[in-house]
């Protein structure tokens, strides 16, 4: 949870507004950037050890971030693992497409990615909508996946009809384009993070410049498209065709998963009927932490992680 105290220093909080627009080319990570072209796009992503025979770590971002996201799992790993993290088409410094954005489109692009790379298979390491990617990937390519961490993962509900359509309707193509700071800062602190760090005030600030940045527009329209595709796109009846060994890791404080307007409920709870419905998957639920809840809790989050890993 943020704190009174740390809410009144929020409050005093710098401002990025006059700040200069920042090319996404020039976004922080954690390993430098590399590029690779699948299906005519050029992705950005990091890659620890090319030339290793480690097992692979693949990590997928969720909605409307990037790569950076991952500062504390990234390093973490790397002594027994190669790790690689791509920013998907539309987000990060990769290239904003006019593409479908849909769940098994992305899962495409992944394998494509992970051709490019030479890499047969990869644990991978999904977030969000990036944990619904991941359960795409292991339904429709279940060979290229070893194993699945979801990360508060997307894909565990269901929505009315009329839900959906409210939803689509919201996240049209210029909403993210027409968000303002306080708002960014507000989205980001009560409810994207439960800890507030200096991480979360740099991609605070990063998101506030990136989105005056001439190629944010296809990022809007990449979110639109995105929140589209995962509700087209549904992958909860078929949790139970999943054969890669899987491990489950919410927040008990997630703010965004049960959605709070159209399911309510407890976090707990979804993430429960997850695990049921996935054949032999493990569940670990962290106290206190939010929807990016390898964020907030890193140490407890790559503890759990690394014993998932240690036992395949």
């Amino acid at each position: 949870m943020i704190s009174a105290m740390m809410m009144g220093l929020l409050g005093c909080a710098p401002r990025y507004t006059d700040a200069p627009a920042m090319d996404p080319a020039e976004l922080w990570a954690p390993l430098p950037i590399q590029y690779t072209q699948v299906q005519d796009m050029r992705l950005a992503y990091v890659d620890s050890d090319p030339s290793s025979s480690k097992p692979t770590l693949l990590f997928v971002h969720g909605l409307s971030s990037y790569l950076g996201f991952w500062e504390y799992q990234i390093p973490a790993f790397t002594d027994d693992y190669r790790v690689i993290a791509v920013d998907l088409p539309g987000y990060g410094a990769s290239d904003r497409p006019d593409a479908a954005y849909t769940p098994p489109w992305f899962a495409t692009v992944l394998t494509d990615f992970m051709d490019e790379l030479e890499l047969t298979s990869a644990v991978v390491v999904g977030h969000s909508m990036g944990g619904q990617i991941a359960l795409t990937l292991a339904l429709d390519a279940p060979e290229r996946v070893d194993a699945l961490v979801l990360a508060a993962p997307a894909g565990f509900e269901s929505f009315q009809p009329g839900h959906a359509a409210w939803m689509k309707e919201y996240w049209h193509e210029s909403r993210a384009l027409n968000t303002p700071e306080e708002n960014v800062r507000t989205n980001m602190t009560r409810m994207v993070f439960n800890h507030y760090d200096p991480g979360v005030e740099r991609l605070i600030e990063e998101r506030v410049r990136i989105g005056r940045h001439e190629s944010f527009a296809g990022t809007g329209v990449a979110v639109s498209r995105s929140v589209a595709g995962m509700l087209d796109y549904p992958v909860k009846d078929r949790l139970s065709q999943i054969t890669a060994p899987t491990l489950i890791v919410f927040g008990t404080a997630d703010r965004m998963i049960p959605n709070p307007v159209f399911n309510g409920g407890r976090t707990r709870g979804i993430a429960e009927a997850g695990q049921r419905a996935i054949p032999g998957s493990e569940l670990f639920m962290i106290k206190g932490a939010g929807h990016s809840v390898f964020h907030d809790a890193p140490e407890t989050f790559n503890k759990a992680m690394g014993e998932f890993l240690e036992s395949l």
